[in-house]
Parts: C-alpha cells; sequence; structure tokens
C-alpha cells in the first residue's frame, strides 16, 4: 500500500505544528500525528458498501441503534494488515530519533518497573510498536480479530489478546482504532445522504457508536453538535443534555474555561459527575483535525479531572435479548 507525499501545505501537517507551537508540551505527540494521519486519511481499505435500505437506515437511528451495529466488518484484510504495518513501521522510525518527550498523549502507558531506568518514552514506544508489528508478520496476531474488537469497542477483549502475547495493549488498541477509521470514514460519507434529515439525540455515534470526542458549536446560530474522532460524524445535540445520562438541569450544568481560550469550554454535569469538552467552530471541523482538536483541547481534561470528573463515556452498548 503507497501512501501520497505529504506536502508542506497539508492542513493535518500545519495545525498539528502549530498545536506544538502553542504548546509545546505537546510536540513529541504532534510529531506522531504527523506521521500518521494524513497516512490514514489517504489509506483505501476496499470496504463493501452498506448494505442499508434507506427505510432500515431511518428504523435503526428511531430505535437509537448505530448503524454498524451488528455488521461484520466487510474490508480487504490485506490492505488493513498492510495499514497496519505501515503505522507501525512510521511509529518505530519516528521513535528512533528526537528527544525523549515529556507526556505522549497518543500513547499514556507507563513502562514497566523491569525497564531499564534510563529507557525514554520514545524508546518504550519503539519496542512496543515492533513487538506488535512481529506479532502480525509472524501470523500469531490476526487482522481481522484486532481490528473486529476495535470496531465494536472491545477493550477488555483486546486487552486479553494483547497480553496473552506479552504485547503492550494500550498501544495495539489506539493502533487498531486508528486503522479501521479510514473504513469508518468511508461508511460515513457513503451514508450521509440517509441520514441528513432524521434525529439522533444520544451521546454516541450514529455510525459506529463510538463515544462522541468533542462538541462543536456550528454556524452563525452556535447550534450544538456532536462529532466523533474515530469516523468524523457530526450530529444536532441538545445544548443542555448531559452525553452520559442525559440530565438538563441548568443549574448542575457547569462550564469551565481556560484563561484567554473563550472558544474551547468543559461542559460537566454534577448529577453523575461526567464532563465532555466543546469547542467554537463556525465551519465542521474536517473528520482528520477531529482528533488534533482533541488533542489541542487537553489541557481542559486536566481542568475538568481536577475538579472530580470524569469524561463521559456514552458509548453504545446493544441491549440485552
Amino acid at each position: 500500500m503507497s501512501a501520497k507525499t505529504i506536502k508542506p501545505a497539508d492542513p493535518v501537517v500545519l495545525r498539528l505544528r502549530e498545536a506544538a507551537r502553542i504548546a509545546p508540551d505537546l510536540s513529541d505527540a504532534a510529531r506522531l500525528y504527523e506521521a500518521i494521519l494524513p497516512v490514514l486519511r489517504d489509506a483505501d481499505l476496499g470496504e463493501a458498501p452498506l448494505a442499508l435500505a434507506p427505510g432500515e437506515v431511518a428504523r435503526l437511528l428511531a430505535e437509537g441503534v448505530p448503524l454498524l451495529s451488528g455488521l461484520s466488518l466487510d474490508i480487504d484484510l490485506q490492505a488493513a494488515e498492510e495499514l497496519m504495518l505501515e503505522l507501525l513501521g512510521r511509529v518505530v522510525a519516528l521513535a528512533e530519533i528526537g528527544r525523549p518527550p515529556g507526556r505522549l498523549r497518543f500513547w499514556t502507558h507507563a513502562p514497566p518497573k523491569a525497564a531499564a531506568a534510563g529507557n525514554s518514552a520514545f524508546a518504550v514506544l519503539q519496542g512496543a510498536a515492533r513487538q506488535i508489528r512481529d506479532a502480525f508478520q509472524s501470523g500469531r496476531l490476526d487482522i481481522a480479530g484486532v481490528l473486529s474488537a476495535a470496531a465494536s469497542g472491545d477493550l477488555p477483549g483486546l486487552r486479553q489478546t494483547a497480553r496473552g502475547q506479552q504485547l503492550d495493549p494500550e498501544l495495539l488498541w489506539i493502533m487498531a482504532q486508528h486503522c479501521i477509521k479510514p473504513a469508518l470514514q468511508s461508511w460515513r460519507r457513503q451514508i450521509a445522504p440517509a441520514v441528513d434529515e432524521l434525529s439522533w439525540h444520544h451521546g454516541f455515534c450514529f455510525l459506529c457508536g463510538a463515544s462522541a470526542t468533542l462538541g462543536e458549536l456550528q454556524d452563525n446560530v452556535q447550534a450544538k453538535h456532536l462529532r466523533c474522532a474515530q469516523c468524523g460524524a457530526d450530529w444536532h445535540f441538545p445544548v443542555l443534555q448531559c452525553l452520559q445520562c442525559g440530565n438538563e438541569e441548568h443549574s448542575s450544568r457547569p462550564h469551565f474555561y481556560l484563561d484567554g481560550q473563550g472558544d474551547r469550554r468543559v461542559e460537566a454535569c454534577d448529577a453523575c459527575h461526567s464532563y465532555h469538552k466543546v469547542i467554537t467552530a463556525f465551519t465542521p471541523t474536517e473528520p482528520e483535525l477531529l482528533v488534533v482538536e482533541d488533542l489541542l483541547s487537553l489541557q481542559l481534561d486536566f481542568v475538568a479531572q481536577q475538579r472530580g470528573y470524569l469524561k463521559a463515556n456514552s458509548r453504545y452498548t446493544a441491549k440485552p435479548l
């Protein structure tokens, strides 16, 4: 699988470099994203068209069921494995250069106690990426199983798989989620015309079921939308409603801002002690930039968590039969 040449004017690269300039402590995470995000945007997993009729789309959304829930992934597994190996290779190559980083937003797993005291976070990351790459290349890891777990949100299952192979579970999860993005975003583009006029007032994505990454205030009227960084979906959402518990009581929905950053804030909920981040974007943020905006608003996560709130987890969970 070949990737297009990354040009200096690439908006993803430019935004990441701006992030590193604004917040130097994010520079190492920005370098990692700069290596992999343009590859993901340009990747082709040969996904099959969604077999959903307009009536079926309307029925699922009316029942509050994400459109991909229960469907088998139909992608080119060879292309997916090539993409996974390319992403891991870029992480390994990037980890070989540069100074030891401070905090890695991309990968936050602490090195094991047995690791040499002098190991940098990049060196540990490099070793973990190499081990995962070797497991795929040797056939010890099955790409179909890994990507199915990522698409369905089965973090416990993927952690068990990783530990059984003595691999880093967090890095495997993150790489699997990134690897499936090209197919999810292609399906989102395909289904977009069928969902434009339909209502969806849930905190999880109408397509893939992932928790909303960010809230976004759009247009001159500042209408609230939720955005999914996994597939790029965009949907209207009630301005006062909590993503996690549905609470709409204004007095129990505090907002927090950072000094000098009136265009982004935390919206918290005292009923369930959750929070989510909201940014102002008069035009919708491009799907490939959502993960960058999440990175740029990382300080808001610290503010909310210091006040005792936990990030809203509204991922879709299928109801038992």
